[in-house]
């Protein structure tokens, strides 16, 4: 009769341990997905690409561009820029942003791309965007684990950045929002 008990203890056991390995080979499907967001302003156009990670992997699923109205005055550019950006997010569904921002020892400062750079700070602050930062060429490239002199490199093609496949069919503007956007991901 003991036996018996024992037999029967024995399949409870295995149909637990049973049901433990069916969960635990759920868990393995389980994964985080992260939508990020890299965006680089000029005076005349808005670079974005967005980049997709999961777990294993980091794949640029966007990278587009918005021309800046030349037709309108500064405020309906920024309410326009606003306005189609806030239907990217959207869209897209992004969780994290990084903002390539004018150098603070830049040269020449161009009033355009900082008021463009303002409006989409403002805007990525007030969405539902959980992390992001403004990025500068040494936060960017701490971000991605490369030397701040490398960064001009990759943009300029003397580096090849092989984590993307035809990397050097990008523009200058669209490989810094392509750089943002996967900086984006380790917030």
């Amino acid at each position: 009769m003991s036996r018996r008990f024992r037999n029967s203890d024995d399949k409870v056991n295995r149909a637990k341990n049973d049901h433990l390995a069916k969960e635990n080979e759920l868990f393995k499907y389980i994964f985080i997905m992260i939508k990020s967001i890299g965006i680089r302003c000029n005076p005349n156009e808005v670079f974005f690409a967005i980049c997709e990670a999961t777990n294993e992997t980091c794949v640029v699923s966007v990278v587009d561009s918005i021309v800046v109205p030349i037709a309108l005055e500064m405020p309906e550019k920024l309410k326009f820029i606003r306005n189609t950006m806030t239907d990217i997010l959207e869209e897209y569904g992004v969780t994290n942003a990084c903002i390539r921002a004018t150098e603070p020892t830049a040269q020449t400062l161009y009033i355009p791309r900082i008021y463009l750079e303002g409006v989409i700070q403002e805007l990525i602050a007030s969405s539902s965007i959980s992390k992001y930062y403004i990025g500068h060429i040494s936060s960017i490239s701490a971000r991605l684990g490369i030397q701040r002199a490398d960064f001009k490199k990759y943009i300029s093609d003397e580096l090849d950045y092989d984590k993307i496949s035809d990397w050097k069919k990008f523009s200058d503007l669209q490989k810094e929002s392509i750089l943002a956007s996967i900086s984006a991901i380790n917030i």
